[in-house]
């Protein structure tokens, strides 16, 4: 059962991220790099901040720990959609996130009943900290940009490190799903 209050300051900066990324989806769209920027950080950050608005305000919550991690997801999705199509990220980038995401959405909306969401875990933080990084300096200077076949497997050690810790943090998130005997959260 989801507990806690719905609208709270916290939670409001949560759902902001996926408005924010669909902003700075348009502004990548239309190659206005500033505006691009602008809007991904005012995201990054409203990760940073969330957690930490809802601790200072006594306001944690189930609501909280499904509302951030979902909208890191959606927020995520949104932008690898467009920076995929922009051929920013290799496509078994985009896979793998997604992959990962969608299993993450679909085991919590499968056992969600069992148990209260855990808190994200350290490699979910860092999985997230350098995937942003990573899609932040593609989106405004392209190490790589990926035309045609050639973008299927090219990244660098930023992009290979970011998928790394996304890999490590699904596998160690499936670790703790099966010791609490539930799934839902952040990975």
């Amino acid at each position: 059962m989801i507990t806690g209050r719905f609208f709270t300051a916290a939670n409001i900066v949560s759902i902001a991220r996926v408005p924010l990324a669909v902003a700075a989806c348009f502004f990548l769209w239309n190659e206005h790099t500033g505006y691009t920027l602008l809007f991904m950080v005012l995201a990054i950050l409203s990760d940073a901040v969330d957690g930490k608005l809802a601790r200072m305000t006594g306001t944690v919550s189930d609501w909280g720990k499904i509302l951030d991690p979902l909208a890191d997801k959606i927020a995520f999705a949104v932008f690898a959609v467009t920076m995929l199509i922009l051929h920013l990220i290799p496509l078994w980038f985009f896979v793998v996130l997604a992959g990962r995401d969608l299993l993450i959405v679909t085991g919590g909306l499968l056992f969600y009943r069992k148990k209260s969401p855990p808190s994200s875990n350290i490699w979910g933080k860092l999985a997230t900290m350098f995937l942003s990084f990573y899609m932040l300096r593609q989106a405004v200077f392209p190490r790589f940009q990926f035309p045609g076949d050639d973008w299927f497997l090219q990244t660098d050690s930023l992009g290979l490190l970011s998928m790394a810790l996304v890999v490590l943090s699904f596998v160690t998130y499936v670790y703790a799903a099966i010791r609490q005997g539930g799934v839902s959260g952040e990975a």
